[in-house]
């Protein structure tokens, strides 16, 4: 008979053989002269404590090896996450495999803004529309997880989406984020000849939908809207349905700094339906728009705090990484040739940050070469003129960066010999 200590390292030896072949795997990075990785660079940098990452690998290893639990990530920051070219990449590498898909996540109807749409899904919207937004000072509407509001008396409005471009995801339920000002204003779910009303509703917010079969365009409408003082507020969509996977959403509007972040009353209610595993935190840049003496390290850290401490009220254990700013120029009154000198200062107070939240640093600026780097970044057609936003191969570069150095973290610490 074999010995029991003998089946049990045998048993082991075959999870590992199995785990090995379903583990994520790091993709092909381009060499790029303006890039710098020659120091390691590239990996996540971790200035603290690494247990709470030491649990999400964990719940990676039981999703990878059984097809078992679900994984969410949070990518939130401005412009940079709201093109989404940078956040579908990496959602892409993370789903790569069917069996890992989870829900798609959050989604907003940013047309109807009148702003860039992030790819990855196809939305529009009928009718007229007010939007708010979390640069606003005092916004007049609660605003939630999508940093973003739009409202309507129209009863002609409606949003309309595309299953087809959402098919891949196989959820089953769509949750609409938002309320009217009258009870009697529900939406309803018109998909090719049906039209679908609202589950029951639970302990949550908003309103839920089982959707078709996969197939044409549904529209959202609002029965009972005319065009007087009733409106129906909309802060966003998700799908959801799927038991096991990644879902990697993102929350991005242009102009957003921490602080815009912060006036989302809704923000920790919105969160609760899709509490993070990891948020990946990519503020900063517009916070230190300003004159190098109107920048203050220690109201950016305090801003910082209180958004992480609103995330914690939901997941207590969540893991943070905080992508530094990319060297850019300044922009403030028209002036913008000259480089933002503020930069190496946000860099650092997140490496603070990282180590008062064992969280981790995905140093950007760094990899970028520095201060006035990013002339180089423009020349190689990675970086847009205006010296701050990315081309789409910069923002899917650094989704394949941010990609591996998440997995060769995620593999060094969960393999024997630790490569």
């Amino acid at each position: 008979m074999i010995r029991r200590e003998s089946l049990f390292l045998l048993l082991l030896l075959l999870s590992s053989v199995v785990l090995a072949q379903v583990r994520p795997q790091l993709v092909d990075i381009p060499s790029y002269a303006c890039l710098h990785t020659e120091k390691g660079q590239d990996t996540l940098r971790f200035p603290g404590n690494h247990v709470l990452f030491d649990s999400l690998y964990r719940a990676l290893d039981t999703l990878y090896l059984l097809d078992r639990g679900r994984v969410n990530i949070l990518h939130i920051g401005g412009s940079h996450v709201q093109a989404g070219y940078f956040t579908h990449r990496v959602r892409s590498h993370f789903t790569a495999e069917g069996r890992r898909v989870g829900n798609r996540g959050l989604l907003f109807p940013f047309k109807a803004m009148k702003t860039n749409a992030p790819i990855g899904y196809s939305m529009w919207s009928e009718g007229e529309w007010r939007a708010v937004r979390c640069l606003t000072r005092e916004p007049d509407v609660p605003l939630g997880l999508s940093g973003a509001c739009i409202e309507t008396a129209d009863s002609a409005a409606r949003i309309l989406f595309s299953l087809s471009s959402l098919a891949e995801w196989r959820t089953d339920t769509l949750r609409v984020l938002g309320e009217s000002s009258s009870s009697g204003i529900v939406p309803q779910l018109v998909c090719q000849d049906d039209t679908l009303r609202p589950l029951p509703a639970d302990e949550h917010s908003g309103y839920r939908f089982l959707l078709p079969a996969m197939g044409d365009t549904c529209s959202l409408v609002f029965p009972g809207l005319s065009s007087g003082s009733e409106v129906f507020r909309l802060r966003g969509l998700m799908l959801e349905g799927r038991e096991s996977g990644v879902t990697y959403s993102g929350s991005g509007i242009n102009g957003a700094s921490v602080s815009s972040w912060l006036r989302c009353t809704k923000f920790t209610e919105e969160l609760s339906l899709l509490p993070p595993s990891l948020v990946v935190l990519g503020l900063g840049i517009n916070d230190a728009n300003v004159l190098p003496q109107h920048f203050d390290t220690e109201q950016f850290k305090a801003n910082y705090r209180l958004l992480i401490d609103r995330i914690r009220q939901v997941s207590p254990a969540c893991c943070f990484i905080f992508i530094t700013n990319n060297d850019c120029w300044f922009s403030f009154r028209g002036r913008r040739r000259q480089y933002n000198t503020n930069t190496p200062q946000v860099c650092q107070a997140m490496y603070e940050l990282a180590r008062e939240y064992d969280g981790a640093v995905f140093d950007v600026f760094s990899m970028m070469g520095g201060l006035r780097s990013s002339h180089a970044w423009v020349q190689a057609k990675m970086l847009r003129p205006d010296h701050i936003h990315f081309t789409r191969e910069g923002y899917e570069l650094w989704g394949d960066l941010l990609y591996n150095a998440i997995v060769k973290d995620y593999l060094y610490h969960t393999t024997s010999d630790g490569e």
